[in-house]
């Protein structure tokens, strides 16, 4: 893959999620992004010769999508309607809400060539435990942490950074109607068989929105990152994050 340059916050996922991608796609693939949101991923994935279609069911999103050159379409999944197959289908963190699950996975492989790759990027909210989420609030809590983070309402961040009981605020941030990473894996190997499971970061994600749109505030998601990726590898802290790649 050429050089990304990590400009701002946002394009450290970028970066990670593209790597995935493209290590699945063959040359030339005809792709279909479920969740592009404002088409980062798809964008690049076009720079590099590929066809994309992304869907997202936020109007919003999908007019900067647009903006970006994205072939983009307002939709909800699994309702999308095409006449054409896809070489690959991309669920990038947006599987987990979508209902109905099994219906969202038969789609897919209706859609998927024969030789065609589901490429799924997740989290499993469960697995987390306590040294991880203290590990995060440490760094949110660090010197750089402070003077960066922009609290924002709503954000998991915000609610960690002013919580007592730091356990308790991941619970209850993560009390939604989601799909549990098992039900999910479950759905896809009923329909698909199951090639590869990765287990990846995923917290440096959850501070893109609360960052300015500096490059300092992209090293500091990249070292984060970078930490998260060793301290996992030593086992010292759980990923959060999940991939799964598919064949019909």
């Amino acid at each position: 893959m050429p050089d990304f340059i990590a400009n701002r916050p946002s394009d450290v996922p970028t970066r990670e999620t593209l790597k995935f991608l493209i290590s699945r796609l063959p040359v030339d693939a005809k792709v279909l992004e479920v969740g592009c949101g404002e088409g980062q991923v798809a964008c690049e994935l076009l720079q590099r010769g590929y066809s994309v279609t992304g869907l997202d069911s936020d109007s919003e999103r999908i007019a900067r999508a647009q903006a970006h050159g994205v072939r983009a379409i307002v939709a909800s999944w699994p309702k999308f309607d095409s006449s054409v197959s896809f070489d690959a289908i991309a669920f990038t963190r947006s599987l987990h809400h979508i209902n109905p699950l099994r219906q969202a996975i038969v789609r897919a492989r209706e859609l998927l060539n024969p030789n065609g790759f589901l490429l799924i990027e997740d989290f499993a909210l469960d697995d987390v435990n306590e040294a991880t989420v203290a590990w995060f609030v440490k760094v949110l809590r660090s010197t750089q942490g402070t003077a960066l983070i922009n609290p924002v309402a709503d954000q998991l961040v915000t609610e960690l950074l002013s919580a007592t009981d730091v356990m308790q605020t991941w619970r209850d941030n993560c009390a939604h109607d989601l799909h549990s990473f098992t039900a999910m894996n479950e759905a896809i190997a009923a329909q698909f068989v199951v090639l590869e499971t990765q287990s990846t970061p995923y917290f440096y994600r959850y501070l893109i929105p609360v960052l300015p749109e500096t490059s300092e505030a992209a090293s500091f998601v990249d070292e984060v990152f970078q930490q998260e990726t060793i301290l996992g590898n030593r086992g010292e802290i759980v990923f959060l994050g999940r991939r799964i790649v598919a064949s019909p």
